[in-house]
């Protein structure tokens, strides 16, 4: 519980600000020639994060071109600027280069201290611009997914969940692993790279998120990130998912794993909803019983226990969704696995009783400790303006949950938690 005391107690100092200084510290946001430039100026970030988003994500890609998106995204951070490639020239700069794909976009990160941030903004300018998609450059960036999708499949979590986006996404295609699969990476050519840039690349939708002392990048600095893309709108590839036969809503895999993991998803609410804040409060309420029913020992750190049994609400994704997770290696698996799922039913039947304070402050703590980065505080601002809500995180947020009674919980738990699908990652048989 150290983790979480530590939340609940920053969630409390946060409580207390006035909402009028709260809503004074919002971030701002403009739009120009189709980009969206969100800048929240802080004077004594230690780091300044630029986050750039564009409309090339999984949902620009066809399913015969499986890891296109994340290959192109690569293939620009392995762009010679300077002699060496991008990611390399920022990291000798002071900086640090990122990408992720997701359903919509493709978000490269960029990370440096304020003194270093107009430098590092330039060499990535730079490489967004012309980058160069010869064969070394795209073979470099194939063997970087490849050992991404390797490690990932060593992580029964992160299996669990890809089976249950690809399971819920509204497109097939947007449901596809982040980084592809071999198979298909190794059909992909550079020709393949550079059409898909060029149809992709483009300015319009576009976002890009500052945070850090408004200096470093002051002027025209986010302007001209937004420029290095030309001009222009694009379309997502529509691949319809195909109709499961059958009634089973349960997915199986087997991996390299010590213990079989549990992992259940039920649809939850968009961060525009009316029940966003309960939903908060209740992954913190499910947090807290899963840890109990699982026996979680007392002396297992506070890492692997959040590790070992937890819930996850991805509410920036197209299709939120809540995750129970248990993994059978921590306590009694039988008992855990088999009383997990009548957990959230049984909230949907019954009223809480008594306070449900402890699990506001939780909830509130949660946030705004994931919410502590320079890299999420520009990733969430995206994610607010992106559906509708005013990007000020922080203050809608904690009203939110403030205003999180104990009826919201158990209406909301009624409408969102029915039937779950569920994935089990289970051990190979070992002969």
């Amino acid at each position: 519980m150290i983790v979480r005391l530590r939340a609940a107690a920053l969630a409390a100092l946060l409580v207390s600000v006035p909402l009028g200084a709260a809503a004074a510290a919002a971030p701002s946001v403009t739009h120009a020639d189709g980009v969206a430039i969100i800048t929240q100026p802080d004077a004594v970030a230690p780091l300044v994060d630029v986050t750039l988003v564009v409309r090339a994500g999984l949902d620009r890609q066809s399913m015969a071109q499986n890891g296109i998106a994340a290959l192109t995204a690569q293939s620009i951070l392995r762009t010679p600027v300077d002699g060496m490639p991008a990611e390399d020239a920022i990291a000798a700069a002071g900086g640090k280069i990122r990408f992720a794909v997701d359903p919509t976009d493709v978000r490269f990160s960029i990370e440096a201290l304020p003194s270093d941030a107009k430098t590092v903004l330039g060499i990535a300018r730079k490489a967004l611009a012309s980058p160069s998609f010869t064969p070394e450059s795209v073979s470099q960036a194939r063997a970087a997914l490849e050992s991404r999708f390797a490690a990932r499949q060593q992580v029964a979590l992160q299996v669990g969940l890809e089976m249950l986006n690809f399971s819920s996404a509204p497109t097939a295609n947007t449901g596809l692993p982040e980084y592809g699969i071999p198979a298909s990476l190794a059909q992909l050519d550079p020709a393949h790279v550079a059409a898909f840039y060029a149809k992709y690349y483009r300015r319009g939708g576009a976002v890009v998120s500052a945070v850090g002392p408004s200096d470093a990048f002051g002027g025209d600095e986010l302007t001209l990130l937004a420029q290095s893309l030309p001009a222009g709108t694009t379309a997502p590839v529509t691949v319809k998912v195909a109709k499961l036969e059958g009634t089973s809503r349960q997915l199986v895999a087997h991996r390299d794993v010590p213990s079989p993991w549990l992992i259940a998803q039920y649809p939850a609410p968009t961060i525009d909803s009316k029940d966003f804040g309960a939903m908060l409060v209740l992954a913190a309420f499910m947090q807290r019983t899963l840890a109990d029913i699982a026996n979680v020992p007392g002396v297992v750190n506070p890492t692997l226990a959040s590790g070992a049994v937890g819930t996850l609400y991805q509410y920036d994704r197209m299709q939120p969704s809540l995750t129970l997770y248990v993994n059978g290696g921590v306590g009694d698996p039988n008992r855990a696995f088999s009383t997990a799922l009548s957990v959230a039913s049984i909230l949907a039947q019954t009223r809480l009783k008594g306070s449900i304070d402890q699990f506001k402050a939780i909830a509130a703590g949660d946030f705004t400790d994931a919410a502590s980065s320079v890299q999420a505080r520009a990733w969430l601002a995206v994610v607010f303006e992106q559906n509708g809500a005013s990007p000020d995180y922080i203050g809608r947020t904690l009203q939110a949950i403030h205003a999180t009674t104990a009826a919201d919980l158990q209406r909301v738990a009624q409408r969102y938690f029915g039937n779950p699908t569920i994935a089990l990652v289970l051990p190979r048989a070992r002969s």
